[in-house]
């Protein structure tokens, strides 16, 4: 009888492992499937000129830091924190040029009136 439980446990322990191995494999195999994808995804991105990438925030070295990054790992994750890093630099500076806009005194110089002169 206690060889029966000491039994039943440890079986039930080695498939509690092997159910715990195969998770975490499948997640690997899943992550690794996802980052290839997401890598064809990039090539697309690549085709772009530059005018493309500045719509969308990136500049051409994004794109090749973020391909340059291990075959496990998620490029498209690189490219959202650069992106977002930016557009969180030219927050700043727009603020800062209002800021200074604001503070500046007004030596714009105004035109001179227009006149039409009349020939006799």
């Amino acid at each position: 009888m206690l060889f029966m439980t000491i039994a039943a446990k440890s079986l039930s322990s080695v498939s509690t492992g092997a159910v715990r191995v195969a998770v975490l494999g499948g997640k690997r195999v899943i992550r690794l499937a996802r980052a290839i994808n997401h890598r064809r995804e990039m090539m697309y991105l690549a085709e772009l000129d530059e005018r493309g990438l500045k719509d969308i925030g990136l500049v051409r070295t994004d794109i090749a830091g973020a391909l340059a990054t291990s075959w496990l790992d998620d490029p498209t994750a690189v490219l959202a924190a650069r992106s977002q890093a930016r557009s969180g630099v030219a927050a700043v500076r727009r603020e800062h040029a209002q800021r200074h806009a604001e503070t500046a005194p007004n030596t714009a110089v105004k035109p001179a009136p227009f006149t039409v002169a009349r020939c006799a």
